[in-house]
C-alpha cells in the first residue's frame, strides 16, 4: 500500500491548535524579580500582578517555569506607565518597543475563555498532554490546544491521536499533528447539537480519561468512531486517512 501521509488541514479545526510564544528577553524576570514586583505598590493601589506572567515551557523533559513582564495589547504607553516599576524595567531594557513582539493574539484569544488548555512538548515523539491553568503562557517549546473538556484530552491521549502523531508530517509546523486530524466528530460541533450516542461516547471517552484507564480510553474513543476496538496501528491509521480524506472534501 503505498504510503500518503495526510496534509490538508482540516477546516472543523480552524482554531484549535497554536504554539507558544517565544521568549522576549527585554521582559524576562528570574522568580526572586518577580517576587519583588509583586510585592511593589502602585499610586493606583492596582497590583502589579496585572501585567506579570509566569512563562511555562519544556526543557529536557521537565517543565520550566519563568517570568515576564506582560502588558496587555490594548494597553497604551499611559495605562501601562501606572504599573510603574514593570513598566521603567522593561522601558530600561527595551526604551520605547515596550510591547512584546511574540505575543500572539490568536492564542491568547483563544485561551483566554477557557479556565485551563492542553500542553505538549511540540518536539516530543509521542504526545504527552498535560493541563495548565489559563493563568501561565506557554512558551515555543509547547503545542497548545485550546480546548479545556475531558473529552478532547481523551481523544489526544488516546492510540488513534497517538499513532496519527507518528504519521504526520510536522517538520516545523507542530500544529498540523491537531490541524489535520480527523476527531470523532468536529470538535467546535455544539454539545446540544449531538446525538444521544455521541453524549453517550463523549461521557464514556471523558470517564476513561479523568480515570487514567490507557485501555478503557483506547476502547471508548474507537467506538466513539465506530469502529472496533480491538484494530491494529496499520488498520487504525487506514481509517483516520479515510476519515481525514472525507472530512477534506476528498
Amino acid at each position: 500500500m503505498p504510503h500518503h501521509p495526510p496534509t490538508a488541514s482540516l477546516p472543523e479545526n480552524t482554531g484549535l491548535a497554536f504554539r507558544g510564544e517565544a521568549a522576549w528577553a527585554p521582559a524576562a524576570l528570574t522568580g526572586r524579580e518577580a517576587a519583588a514586583l509583586r510585592r511593589a505598590r502602585n499610586p493606583t493601589g492596582r497590583p502589579n500582578d496585572d501585567v506579570l506572567r509566569r512563562h511555562v515551557g519544556v526543557s529536557a523533559g521537565r517543565e520550566v517555569h519563568r517570568w515576564q513582564i506582560d502588558f496587555p495589547a490594548h494597553f497604551t504607553a499611559q495605562e501601562a506607565a501606572l504599573y510603574e516599576k514593570p513598566f521603567a524595567r522593561l522601558t530600561a531594557r527595551a526604551g520605547d518597543g515596550w510591547r512584546n513582539p511574540h505575543a500572539n493574539a490568536a492564542l491568547r484569544a483563544a485561551v483566554a475563555r477557557l479556565e485551563r488548555y492542553l500542553a505538549t512538548p511540540a518536539d516530543a515523539e509521542e504526545p504527552a498532554f498535560v493541563w495548565l491553568d489559563v493563568a501561565d503562557l506557554p512558551d515555543d517549546s509547547l503545542l497548545i490546544v485550546a480546548r479545556d473538556d475531558d473529552f478532547t484530552q481523551g481523544v489526544l491521549d488516546s492510540r488513534a491521536f497517538a499513532v496519527w502523531w507518528r504519521e504526520c508530517p510536522a517538520a516545523r509546523t507542530p500544529t498540523r499533528f491537531v490541524e489535520t486530524f480527523p476527531f470523532p466528530w468536529p470538535p467546535h460541533t455544539p454539545l446540544g447539537s449531538l446525538t444521544r450516542a455521541q453524549e453517550e461516547h463523549r461521557h464514556a471517552v471523558a470517564r476513561a480519561a479523568r480515570n487514567g484507564d490507557a485501555e478503557a480510553l483506547d476502547a471508548a474513543v474507537a467506538v466513539a468512531y465506530g469502529w472496533p476496538a480491538d484494530l491494529g496501528d496499520g488498520e487504525l491509521l487506514a481509517r483516520l486517512r479515510e476519515l481525514h480524506t472525507q472530512r477534506a472534501g476528498g
